[in-house]
């Protein structure tokens, strides 16, 4: 049947202004759960932890995600999610200085403020700790699970931030823009993903006046663990990699970086670590690479390694060691501290890398089984550039080093 131009005028117009008002409501507005519905204040004030559970439940049984309008939930009870996600309002920025989010304050130490288990998800929210002196906190966040996803988050004056129970297979963990601000234990915890982990764009951040232990970073058993955009700032240890029973860690860290910790990236234990750190900043107060494994394959490429009090690299214990294309240096001059000390390894290769005038530059110990030097440039100064004490039977290639 034939329409005259203006009934076809007239029908494009309501289809277009039935468009223009579903693309302005979330997807999710029909099916979600208000925690405010089951009786939530949000006002700073009022206890919100019996609504809150009562909205989980309900969620979890509906199979619908469970959202928080913007305020303050004061949180005096342990939570827990299994298969469903909590949601905060539309941020109008990502977690950082600001915090437009929804905030749940935390106000108990009775266990973790939210434990997640498999295919649970947290999105947009805040969770802040109203600490008292003395008070032992669990971890902010436990993951107890697999499919875990945490985004757009921001943990506030927690103990422990974000860490993986030890117990569960963490598989296809996926963590993202995240803020972690003054933790006092560690900052991020993860261990027995069995299955790619992804973290990006994470910070840990402490701007309190005293430097906490952390690590910023802890990895334990990690399959394919892709890492990149992390950032610790003013802990003691950037990024420390340790042993879980169950395996070692296989995985790279790329773009990441440490600003004012003691140590950059510390390897610990007996387990065969293979880690790739790939582009980067590292500018730490003591040492960057602290390496105490001896079965550990690390390789460090296209970073900045700077350090102080102590070498960039201090190779104690290491199965294999290569580091290429990276600038060493350190924020002042020290006549005693070498920027490469290099005791024992299976095999220790430096090669293209550029050297600042800031001290002596590379040691050979007695313990290097196998090793190359080369193709490095050493920046024109007074300090010894290469000292070579390796054992008998070593077999060590010195060669092509510019201003050596």
């Amino acid at each position: 049947m034939n329409r005259t131009p203006f009934v076809r005028v007239r029908l494009c117009l309501g289809v277009f202004v039935c468009v223009l008002v579903l693309s302005s409501v979330p997807l999710h507005a029909a099916s979600s759960l208000s925690v405010l519905d089951f009786g939530a204040k949000g006002d700073g004030k009022a206890d919100d932890t019996a609504a809150i559970r009562k909205a989980i439940e309900a969620g979890r049984t509906q199979s619908r995600p469970v959202t928080f309008p913007r305020g303050q939930y004061i949180v005096t009870q342990p939570l827990e999610i299994e298969g469903q996600s909590l949601e905060g309002a539309v941020a109008g920025a990502w977690n950082a200085d600001s915090c437009p989010m929804p905030t749940l304050r935390v106000s108990h130490a009775k266990g973790p403020a939210i434990t997640m288990k498999e295919g649970a998800s947290l999105h947009a929210l805040a969770l802040v700790y109203d600490r008292k002196d003395g008070a032992k906190y669990p971890a902010a966040i436990q993951v107890s699970g697999c499919g875990v996803s945490i985004t757009n988050t921001r943990l506030q004056y927690c103990d422990d931030g974000i860490m993986a129970d030890g117990k569960s297979n963490t598989g296809r963990l996926n963590i993202e823009n995240v803020f972690i601000v003054a933790p006092r234990g560690v900052g991020v915890y993860v261990t027995r993903t069995y299955d790619v982990p992804t973290l990006r764009n994470i910070e840990v951040w402490n701007n309190a006046s005293e430097m906490f232990p952390g690590p910023a970073f802890r990895f334990g058993h990690n399959d394919g663990m892709r890492a990149s955009q992390l950032f610790a700032f003013k802990l003691q240890v950037g990024f420390e990699f340790v042993d879980d029973e169950t395996g070692a860690f296989w995985g790279i860290l790329q773009d990441c970086a440490t600003d004012a910790c003691s140590v950059g990236v510390r390897v610990n234990g007996e387990k065969a670590h293979t880690i790739g750190i790939t582009g980067g900043f590292f500018w730490d107060h003591h040492m960057t690479l602290d390496l105490l494994n001896p079965k550990a394959n690390v390789r460090v490429a296209n970073a900045e390694l700077q350090s102080n009090g102590a070498p960039a690299i201090d190779c104690k214990a290491c199965g294999s060691l290569l580091v290429n294309n990276c600038r060493l240096t350190r924020a002042m001059e020290n006549k005693e501290i070498w920027s490469a000390n290099l005791e024992s390894a299976g095999s220790a290769s430096i090669t293209n890398c550029r050297f600042e005038a800031f001290g002596p530059c590379i040691s050979i110990g007695k313990g290097v089984k196998q090793g190359v030097i080369s193709g490095n440039v050493f920046a024109p100064s007074s300090h010894e550039r290469i000292r070579d004490n390796r054992g008998d039977g070593s077999d060590i290639v010195i060669s092509g080093n510019s201003g050596g």
